[in-house]
């Protein structure tokens, strides 16, 4: 180094490892520049003017300092550069001296209460407690690291890496660091959660999946060191928690404010209140602006001479695509236990196992003799299947579920095992793709209840309500909206034979429908089944969800899905706004 003092006296050590981490890059390129018969086992003696006006510009030295750094690195960097393999020496000798490569702290080694005194005289926080943890990184894959956290012995608050713990509540730091904590020693970069929520975004890939995913390809064959304590293994659970505290916190971003959970207690359990009320929030508010959203695919504007609005044309379309499953049990709304068609209560568990024991051969025989004794009674038919709605009853005595009978008086039970069980959700789409509203519909509700989830989500003086709506039962949702002034001026079509149809629902009654050449629809009203294919196959996914995480992950996936369809029409010019108030309707 002293040779070459009077070159590199003025070059500090980051351009110095900059140039040489660029130049090691640059290796094939340097050889591919050097004359033919050139030896390309020794470096050349000089850099060409391309590759030194280059390591110039990238490492803020001159042409000559260039030449200088090259004439003293240009053998360490043909032999590869600078490589530390830190990785293997932080897992063989780090973890048994109470070192990791990743030292996971909270964001400030000072209380960050206003009133502190501790704080406001210049002191550090020096209580600490370490713990043994796993972060898993994308590229690196899972490695050892070490969680610290700080405690104020004035204010009582206990500093994580993600959160502060006072009297019992857990708070999230306002600005978060790469890392998100799903368990008590298990951390996950924000890169690996966000490529899982991206996965099942696009192809519909199970939390199951996600974590083999990354135990399989992206742990680079990493094995959990010799005695440490946490094992480099992501599981199901750190997915799923890794995806609600990832779009917990990107919620509150939004809305500037601040998460706020138990400290104690499950780790499952401890996000439920935050969910249920963001899920609360969103059944009362909506996605976002959505409802005010306008674009140049969903709405058409009418101006008069002078280029001013005078109208507009909307149109929406609703349907229905089915995705979870509640309990069998007809007014039962819980979720089912994985595994079965019932919810976790007792007795609806044993009408499903009698309705199971009644599929069976035996049983069958036993039935249709107690039905053939009654036969010239009732003139019944004998039949091979259960009714879609059978009925149960349950004996006190024995505490077993039967097969009802007319004649008894104890406790009875309804259940749909076919089809007809499953719940279905309906959304309201607009034809640019953007998901207005969702809502969960059981089995008993039909248009009526269509009708009122309409009337719900353009509630409010701020709504503006579409003068079109697309929905595959418009004839009878035109007649049970007869007389209510909240359809007057909103056209109801679908495309349908009957005379009721045709006089109040066909869409060739509304020439604004068409388009200007009059040979086609001016809007895409086949986009909620389009929708609805992409929302169906969730259903592998979410049909054992319990309720609140259920409405959860259904809320998040449109959240981005409008998020990503508003920006891509945006890219494709067709000015995606929100409806300024007031407006003209």
């Amino acid at each position: 180094m002293t040779t070459f003092d009077c070159t590199i006296s003025n070059t500090s050590l980051t351009s110095l490892f900059q140039f040489i981490t660029l130049a090691t890059l640059l290796k094939n390129d340097i050889i591919l520049m050097e004359p033919l018969l050139s030896p390309m086992s020794d470096p050349p003696l000089v850099l060409s003017p391309a590759i030194t006006a280059f390591l110039s510009i990238g490492c803020s030295i001159s042409p000559a300092e260039v030449s200088g750094a090259w004439s003293l690195l240009k053998d360490v960097i043909w032999s590869g550069g600078i490589t530390i393999g830190v990785g293997l020496l932080w897992e063989t000798h780090g973890t048994r001296r109470g070192v990791a490569e990743y030292l996971l702290y909270p964001p400030s080694h000072s209380c960050l209460h206003p009133n502190c005194q501790h704080c406001a005289k210049g002191m550090t926080l020096k209580k600490a407690a370490q713990t043994h943890a796993v972060l898993f990184t994308l590229t690196k894959g899972p490695c050892v690291a070490k969680s610290v956290h700080l405690y104020c012995q004035t204010c009582g608050i206990d500093y994580h890496h993600n959160y502060s713990v006072f009297k019992g509540q857990r708070t999230y730091y306002e600005h978060q660091p790469d890392n998100i904590q799903v368990a008590d020693h298990v951390f996950i970069e924000k890169s690996v959660i966000e490529l899982f929520r991206t996965a099942m975004d696009f192809s519909w890939t199970s939390a199951t999946n996600c974590a083999k995913l990354y135990n399989l390809c992206l742990s680079h064959g990493k094995q959990t060191p010799v005695h440490y304590k946490v094992k480099f293994e992501l599981s199901v659970e750190h997915v799923w928690d890794g995806y609600v505290i990832a779009s917990l916190l990107e919620d509150c971003e939004r809305r500037m404010s601040t998460l706020v959970v138990p400290h104690t207690g499950e780790q499952r359990d401890r996000f439920t209140e935050a969910m249920i009320a963001r899920n609360c929030r969103i059944q009362l508010y909506g996605y976002e602006q959505v409802r005010h959203h306008y674009c140049n695919r969903c709405t058409r504007m009418y101006k008069d001479e002078q280029g001013v609005v005078t109208h507009k044309v909307s149109v929406v379309v609703v349907d229905g695509v089915t995705v979870g499953h509640p309990c069998a049990i007809v007014s039962c709304n819980l979720p089912v236990v994985c595994g079965r068609l019932t919810c976790s209560t007792l007795e609806h568990c044993q009408v499903e196992d009698t309705h199971e024991l009644r599929g069976q051969s035996r049983f069958q025989l036993q039935e249709r003799l107690t039905r053939a004794k009654t036969t010239i009674a009732t003139n019944a038919p004998l039949a091979d299947d259960p009714p879609d709605e059978e009925e149960y009853e349950f004996d006190e005595n024995t505490r077993r579920v039967l097969p009802a009978t007319a004649q008894s008086t104890r406790k009875k039970f309804k259940a749909v095992f076919g089809r007809r069980r499953t719940h279905n959700e309906q959304l309201i789409v607009a034809p640019c793709g953007m998901i207005i509203a969702r809502r969960t519909f059981f089995g008993a509700e039909g248009v009526a209840s269509v009708k009122q989830f309409i009337k719900e989500v353009y509630a409010g003086e701020d709504s503006v309500k579409p003068d079109h709506i697309f929905f595959d039962n418009n004839c009878t949702l035109a007649k049970v909206a007869k007389g209510d002034p909240f359809f007057d001026n909103i056209g109801l079509s679908h495309s349908q034979t009957n005379k009721f149809c045709q006089e109040n629902c066909n869409p060739e009654a509304f020439p604004e429908l068409h388009s200007d050449d009059g040979k086609g629809w001016r809007f895409n009203s086949s986009v909620a089944e389009q929708t609805n294919n992409w929302f169906r196959k969730y259903h592998p996914i979410a049909r054992e969800m319990l309720a609140h995480k259920f409405n959860f992950f259904c809320d998040e996936l449109i959240l981005r899905q409008n998020r990503r369809t508003e920006e891509k029409l945006g890219k494709d010019g067709h000015n995606p706004h929100t409806w300024p108030q007031p407006v003209c309707k």
